[in-house]
């Protein structure tokens, strides 16, 4: 009956879904029975170094988890110019930058699915800027297409995620496919499922073709050439280190 789902393609799904379920309890499992195996060796010195180890790991996680706060992490913020771009992948060690359009309906995908990582994810800073209002950014780290999604780790580019392709291809994936494509890219822990269809190398299979509007215009360029750059050129060259390398290989 049109509507219904095709009951095989239930069941190929329950069955994924379960074997990436078992895999990652037995995982899970495997790692208890090491670490138990390690215990049985210890003494009451080896347990009072390993608390104190963790006690000092304990404060030094919950005092990088105040800074990340107080540098805008766990929200999804709009960057006002290219001076807070600089700033924002300055003061974090991981940094996620969207260059979005507001007439680019895809970009809100984006959008909703950082959202949430903002959130999920205090370890990364999760930002966005308008492509159109930063000519110059757009020029020089080549973003050539809508939405864009720029990977800042250390104050480098590792990695520009242009559209869709590396998430399936589809408009439909979930922030947990996002997450996991980020992970690939260092510039989040992510210790969930892997997604569907992952291929041997680790990557998402293709599994729909993105026809995206968003090819860059004259309105993105628009007033690249106007200002004096000076300045800016040689911030961005010292940001960019890295980043050509990357290009060229």
């Amino acid at each position: 009956m049109e509507g219904q789902l095709d009951p095989r393609k239930v069941e190929a799904l329950q069955n994924q879904y379960s074997a990436a379920l078992l895999k990652a309890l037995n995982d899970k499992e495997k790692q208890i029975d090491e670490k138990l195996k390690s215990m049985e060796t210890m003494d009451e010195d080896d347990f009072e170094r390993l608390r104190e180890k963790r006690k000092a790991a304990m404060v030094k996680a919950e005092q990088q988890r105040q800074r990340n706060l107080r540098n805008g992490h766990g929200r999804y913020m709009e960057l006002s110019d290219q001076k807070e771009f600089f700033e924002a992948c300055k003061a974090s060690k991981q940094v996620v930058v969207h260059f979005f359009r507001s007439t680019t309906w895809r970009c809100q995908v984006v959008d909703r699915h950082l959202e949430q990582l903002a959130h999920e994810h205090i370890e990364t800073r999760f930002v966005k800027i308008d492509a159109e209002k930063s000519p110059f950014l757009v020029e020089r780290l080549n973003i050539i297409m809508l939405p864009s999604i720029l990977c800042v780790k250390d104050g480098k580019t590792e990695h520009t995620i242009i559209g869709f392709d590396e998430m399936g291809g589809s408009d439909d994936f979930p922030a947990s496919t996002l997450a996991f494509v980020l992970a690939k890219h260092k510039v989040l822990k992510y210790d969930g499922p892997e997604p569907e269809d992952v291929d041997e190398d680790g990557n998402v299979a293709h599994k729909g073709v993105n026809s995206i509007d968003m090819r860059r215009n004259a309105s993105i360029r628009e007033g690249a050439n106007e200002r004096d750059r000076d300045s800016e050129d040689d911030e961005l060259d010292e940001f960019l280190e890295g980043y050509e390398d990357e290009a060229e290989s």
